[in-house]
């Protein structure tokens, strides 16, 4: 089922849900050049080795190619799932516009992206759809860190919203898209196994901590 068949439409222009999104939006551009902002820059960078410092942090070890190699290849193949393929029916469907331009205020993101992104619909976030699919597989493999793996991922989709790139609906729809990408990977023998092997990477780097 695509993404576009399951989702709760977003609110139209004069309704109270986009007046809020819209107040969300200003709070979010209240806080350029705050340290929360250039969180936010930093969660628009969707490149494996940014992401996976981003939720090294929450784990307490490195994720590397050296390190996790099984995990770090999954963070790929997530982010395709997830921030691609998910997202693809409804955002194209709909081809909402996204809030900085709706504004005319410049987002988080250089200039060139900005072009990229006024091309590509706002709902639903895939940064939010794979940033909540990954924090919830890595909730899975390491619990005993799971309340700062799900805080970051919280984050994550949030940072979306505080950079203008997407209504509060386009994220919230996001971790709708991303609860089912995860609730489908339990069901594929590969992700399985790819899960044990991370697993077993993620137990092996925590005793070396000890």
């Amino acid at each position: 089922m695509s993404s576009k068949e399951y989702l709760p439409v977003y609110p139209e222009e004069g309704t109270p849900e986009f007046e809020a999104d819209k107040i969300a939006y200003l709070h979010g551009y209240n806080l350029k050049g705050t340290e929360r902002w250039q969180q936010a820059i930093q969660d628009a960078d969707l490149h494996i080795a940014n992401v996976a410092k981003i939720f090294s942090q929450s784990l307490g070890i490195t994720i590397s190619p050296e390190t996790t190699p099984t995990l770090y290849k999954m963070f790929g193949d997530l982010l395709v799932d997830s921030a691609d393929n998910a997202t693809k029916t409804a955002k194209e469907f709909y081809m909402r516009k996204r809030p900085f331009v709706y504004f005319g205020n410049h987002s988080c993101q250089p200039i060139e992206e900005e072009d990229r992104l006024r091309q590509n619909g706002s709902f639903p976030s895939g940064h939010t759809a794979y940033g909540w699919t990954l924090a919830l597989v890595l909730a899975q493999i390491a619990p005993s860190h799971a309340e700062t793996i799900i805080k970051r991922g919280y984050e994550f989709g949030q940072s979306r919203v505080i950079c203008g790139a997407h209504w509060q609906t386009d994220v919230n729809a996001g971790r709708i898209v991303g609860a089912v990408e995860y609730s489908k990977l339990q069901t594929i023998a590969k992700f399985q196994e790819d899960l044990r092997k991370a697993s077993e990477e993620i137990n092996q780097q925590y005793s070396l901590l000890k």
